[in-house]
């Protein structure tokens, strides 16, 4: 008889209150109204250095969730505005191209639907198994959780409303739960020792691949420091990624875009997005930041540990050259913690 390996014992032990237990910092929730407009869910982002909002509407005098809009959605609705559609044309007329912007004065309600994530809002409960959310977190590329102690009713036409009366709902994300099993790590055993190569991508190969994915096993999306901003959101948009490599002449990492950085977009940065990255980078961060990296011989626990103390959300993994050769994201370490994945291992 086979032995459970220890990090899927304790993974199957745990529940979603006791992750929000150790939570550092539970903020209150910050919603939008439907009515809100696209530069406002952009401000907003910016303003409270978030990656997503909830949705709300009004029913029966309650506010009822009704989708998650992310940063990646808000970078999936401009990469298809037709003011775009000429990636490398030269802006003749700065004033002239940033007055296109009224798409940026349309109602949020138009991004919902606009990406799978984004055509509801997942809940959870507090008692729900922390199996289930990294299932969700992995499998069904949901990046955040609205966890509410209130239940839905059996009755179809009784929604589920958030009530501040009754309940305190909050956000539970890939992080936080990285972050509490990195607290547990002397309870996971084995796996903590695997190499960083063999994280690397593992949700992408959990997932049901098209073509248009599969090169993204394989290599990192990247562009190069020529090309301009708006070709970075697009890479993101196409590849269906958070964030791409930004690589010199040599193949260096040099940089990364993420969808975070396009947060704040507003009618005077539109034009911006027509500029070289690196400057577009230098308006918004204050210049090229080095991304996190790691080495393919780097731990799991190395790879958790490290992306928790620069509070990021990912790691590239480059070679003696420092040419990204794959990254790892939150969501390829909680897919680690999934039995299939120690199946893989324990019997190879």
């Amino acid at each position: 008889m086979s032995i459970k390996p220890e990090h899927l014992s304790f993974v199957e032990d745990q529940t979603i209150a006791k992750v929000l237990a150790e939570k550092q910092i539970i903020q209150s929730l910050i919603e939008l109204p439907v009515s809100a407009t696209i530069e406002e869910a952009f401000d907003l982002l910016l303003a409270e250095n978030i990656l997503s909002v909830p949705v709300y509407r009004i029913w029966k005098n309650h506010r009822e969730p009704i989708a998650l809009v992310s940063a990646f959605d808000l970078v999936t609705f401009v990469c298809l505005q037709p003011i775009f559609d000429d990636l490398n044309g030269p802006i003749s007329d700065q004033d002239e191209f940033n007055g296109k912007s009224v798409f940026l004065q349309k109602s949020i309600g138009e991004l919902i639907g606009l990406t799978p994530e984004s055509t509801h809002l997942t809940i959870r409960h507090p008692d729900d198994s922390l199996h289930d959310l990294i299932t969700l977190f992995t499998r069904h590329k949901v990046h955040r959780v609205l966890v509410t102690e209130q239940q839905p009713t059996g009755d179809e036409d009784i929604r589920e409303v958030i009530n501040a009366d009754l309940v305190q709902p909050c956000f539970i994300s890939q992080t936080d739960v990285v972050r509490f099993l990195l607290k547990h790590n002397h309870k996971l055993g084995k796996v903590l020792d695997l190499p960083a190569s063999m994280v690397a991508g593992r949700a992408t190969r959990l997932q049901p691949l098209n073509i248009e994915r599969q090169h993204l096993i394989n290599r990192p999306s990247s562009i190069t420091i020529h090309d301009q901003a708006l070709a970075a959101f697009r890479k993101i948009y196409q590849d269906g990624v958070n964030a791409v490599a930004i690589v010199n002449d040599d193949g260096v990492l040099v940089g990364e875009v993420s969808a975070a950085d396009l947060r704040g977009l507003n009618r005077e940065r539109l034009s911006d997005l027509k500029k070289p990255v690196i400057i577009f980078l230098d308006l918004c961060k204050g210049g090229l930041i080095k991304p996190h990296t790691c080495r393919p011989r780097f731990t799991l626990s190395q790879v958790m540990s490290g992306i928790m103390l620069k509070k990021t959300h990912r790691a590239w993994v480059v070679d003696e050259d420092d040419v990204p050769i794959g990254v790892i994201t939150l969501s390829d370490i909680l897919s680690m913690f999934l039995p299939d994945t120690a199946d893989d291992w324990y019997h190879a």
